[in-house]
């Protein structure tokens, strides 16, 4: 079993260095966004025509080595990817374009030596060696083999920080006969539950959503007032309720995995599309948007690694129309927000609770077909988990 984690180290640049790196980032957006103009415009994602494209204008164009270049294109190829296919679709889409650039650095143009607390880095000034701080809850990982790493610059902050991922192979963990579907809400940030309905746990969004109202209206009186301390503010305010998110979804994660054996499995919905799928009013529309779902998942995939928990993805489309208990599937079956009574059987349940269940077993189902798209870096069996 192999296990990734990502430790964000704080870079220590001389003046000097710190100048030369703002310039690195200044042409790798430029490098970026003329990649994309050029590829939104001629409507093509693909790698090798876009260098050929893009390649030799943005190398005289700027004072990038080779390999950046090469990262910005690549970059560029991912976002334009994304962007073109939903314009193609007829859905909102627009060219790509970058403000703040992260610096993706591959292994020809980064050295990292964990131990010395010292890594070294491309830029437009040639080979630059940098000092980072390591905290020591991250020297645990000292021994751990760096396979990526990139670079952002917070303008709030005025700091460079380094996102260096690094992995360990670990033995595998004996698969169990244990799973649960976790249904992502508005209500309930999160509902979990077996097949078998042993296991229901409801994390309520209430006391969140309080809060998160509360930093809402702040929000709004700070931004008519529009005077410098009231911009001041917005900034401040705006870390706290990222930190508040952020908490939330860990706290979230924590339990969820606590409730699953090592060797188990955890079922998450796919979440593309799933601001367009759920339909909704003005008030809650903004709470969808707002809160970081991908965040709360990637959190649980993080956590659940550690304990050899693997984590997978279904479609979870007509989960809250689908009755859990003989798959009869009708709109009319979901009587409100909280509660579900199938037109076929009259079965009656919470409708969350029946989301989750419904989760589950689409991922039974699936195994059947190969359909089960797995977290990243988890490499450890499923247990069949046996619904009843």
């Amino acid at each position: 079993m192999k296990l990734q984690r990502t430790l964000k180290l704080v870079l220590k640049p001389t003046e000097e260095q710190k100048q030369i790196l703002l310039e690195t980032l200044e042409q790798y957006k430029f490098a970026y966004n003329y990649t994309c103009r050029i590829g939104w415009e001629a409507e093509t994602w693909n790698g090798v025509q876009l260098h050929k494209l893009t390649y030799y204008t943005v190398r005289n164009k700027t004072s990038l080595p080779s390999q950046l270049v090469i990262s910005a294109r690549v970059v560029a190829t991912e976002s334009l990817k994304s962007a073109i296919k939903r314009k193609k679709k007829g859905l909102k889409s627009r060219c790509p374009e970058s403000k703040n650039p992260v610096i993706r650095y591959d292994k020809r143009s980064y050295t990292v030596w964990l131990n010395r607390e010292e890594v070294s880095l491309a830029t437009v000034g040639g080979r630059q060696k940098f000092k980072v701080k390591i905290p020591d809850y991250f020297k645990q990982y000292l021994d751990w083999k760096v396979t990526s790493t990139n670079l952002k610059y917070d303008k709030k902050l005025k700091k460079f920080f380094l996102n260096i991922t690094v992995e360990k192979d670990f033995p595998d963990v004996e698969p169990v006969d244990f799973c649960v579907g976790v249904d992502l809400g508005l209500r309930k940030l999160a509902v979990v539950s077996t097949p078998d309905g042993k296991i229901n746990r409801f994390f309520n969004g209430g006391h969140i959503r309080t809060v998160s109202e509360r930093y809402f209206a702040l929000r709004k009186r700070l931004q008519s007032k529009g005077t410098p301390s009231a911009k001041r503010h917005l900034k401040k305010l705006s870390q706290k309720e990222k930190r508040f998110r952020t908490a939330v979804n860990h706290k979230i994660a924590k339990e969820i995995v606590a409730l699953v054996p090592a060797g188990g499995v955890i079922v998450l919905e796919k979440l593309k599309g799933i601001r367009q799928r759920i339909k909704v009013n003005k008030q809650n529309r903004r709470w969808i948007h707002s809160w970081n779902f991908a965040q709360l998942q990637q959190f649980i995939e993080y956590k659940a690694q550690a304990k050899g928990i693997r984590v997978v993805y279904v479609d979870a489309r007509y989960t809250s129309q689908k009755c859990s208990r003989c798959g009869y599937i009708s709109r009319s079956n979901r009587i409100d927000q909280s509660h579900f009574v199938c037109k076929h059987c009259g079965f009656s349940l919470n409708a969350d609770l029946n989301a989750s269940r419904n989760i589950v077993k689409n991922y039974l189902t699936s195994l059947h077909r190969g359909e089960v798209r797995t977290g990243a870096g988890i490499s450890a069996p499923v247990g069949r988990c046996q619904p009843s």
